[in-house]
């Protein structure tokens, strides 16, 4: 009896290993399924994004081990995709407005285009403002940016004072047909430019 007892005890023991040592169920998805499972967690505003002329629209995304972290580095990647949409832009018509007045490759001129990036993201990233935030089930989290309108014009603004600053300070090029030509065509475009497509 003593010998069906512990035979009893030892089963019951391997039986306990063996449940403990069982791999967790995992769902299994068919090929594609689990992406599209992924996928479920895309808020509608990133599928669908805002098609107005109201503002500046910028997503950005993260998951992160840390919550905080997460939200923040989502909140800066939204900001940094509107500097960049301004940024490059105007940044590149204005090299193209400085090639036209033959200064394009000296010091002074790509110190100023240097200055002015960095103006623009400046200003840009003080007035983005998050609007939305959407907060998934593994960790991700989504974050919707945007510059009104408003500020995209005060930008475009003071771009063409930085500009106009520096064609002044060369007073002999500015004189020339060719550079006033250059400047007005720049501002019209600067006028122009549509940062929501």
């Amino acid at each position: 009896m003593k010998a069906l007892i512990n035979f009893s005890g030892m089963i019951l023991v391997c039986v306990f290993a063996l449940t403990a040592c069982q791999t967790p169920n995992v769902p299994y998805y068919p090929q594609g399924q689990g992406q599209q499972q992924a996928n479920l967690c895309i808020p509608e505003w990133v599928k669908n994004p805002n098609d107005t002329a109201d503002a500046v629209y910028g997503i950005g995304e993260a998951k992160l081990m840390n919550h905080a972290l997460s939200m923040e580095a989502a909140d800066s990647r939204a900001r940094t995709q509107i500097v960049k949409t301004i940024s490059t832009k105007v940044s590149a018509r204005f090299k193209d407005f400085m090639q036209q007045l033959g200064t394009g490759e000296n010091a002074q001129s790509l110190q100023v285009v240097e200055a002015i990036s960095k103006h623009i993201s400046s200003e840009t990233l003080h007035g983005c403002k998050i609007i939305k935030r959407e907060f998934c089930p593994d960790g991700k989290i989504w974050s919707l940016a945007i510059l009104p309108q408003s500020e995209v014009n005060q930008i475009k603004s003071n771009t063409k004072q930085k500009a106009q600053k520096y064609v002044v300070s060369q007073e002999a090029l500015y004189n020339e047909f060719k550079a006033k030509q250059a400047f007005d065509d720049f501002q019209k475009d600067l006028d122009n430019m549509n940062f929501t497509q």
